[in-house]
């Protein structure tokens, strides 16, 4: 399951897709966001928690530009009720570049507290590893 989103000139900017080779789903972020754009990714993003019910997400913002602060309200108020109760744990997010990115990710984790395992990673393999991680940890014992 995956959905491609485009802005009004024709760009991608967001893929995310359910990975079950890795068992997390996966969101890459591109370009310059608008606040509807965020909506309607995340909403793109949540259907596919909703049928996944997968505890592990990873959110890789390095191809991203700019800011995506004005939407943490909106994100913390709104969405992020939502993908805990839809099953969301760990979330693994890779920074975008700059300090805007940087600035925008910090303030979305002090929004989201312990609502879920959040983290930022500088390099998509460093979230990657993390998420392996959690899943080794959260294996049940034979």
């Amino acid at each position: 399951m995956q959905y491609e989103f485009k802005n009004s000139f024709g760009n991608t900017f967001l893929l995310t897709k359910f990975d079950p080779g890795n068992n997390w789903i996966y969101n890459d972020w591109q370009g310059l966001l608008s606040m509807e754009g965020i909506v309607e990714g995340c909403a793109g993003m949540l259907n596919i928690l909703r049928h996944t019910h997968c505890p592990y997400m990873l959110n890789d913002n390095t191809r991203l530009q700019g800011s995506w602060k004005h939407a943490n309200d909106w994100l913390a108020t709104t969405l992020v009720p939502q993908v805990v109760e839809a099953g969301l744990r760990y979330y693994a997010h890779v920074a975008a570049p700059g300090v805007f990115g940087q600035a925008s990710a910090e303030d979305l984790h002090l929004r989201v507290g312990t609502t879920f395992e959040m983290r930022i990673f500088e390099t998509l393999e460093e979230a990657q590893e993390w998420l392996r991680d959690m899943q080794h940890q959260n294996q049940p014992a034979t």
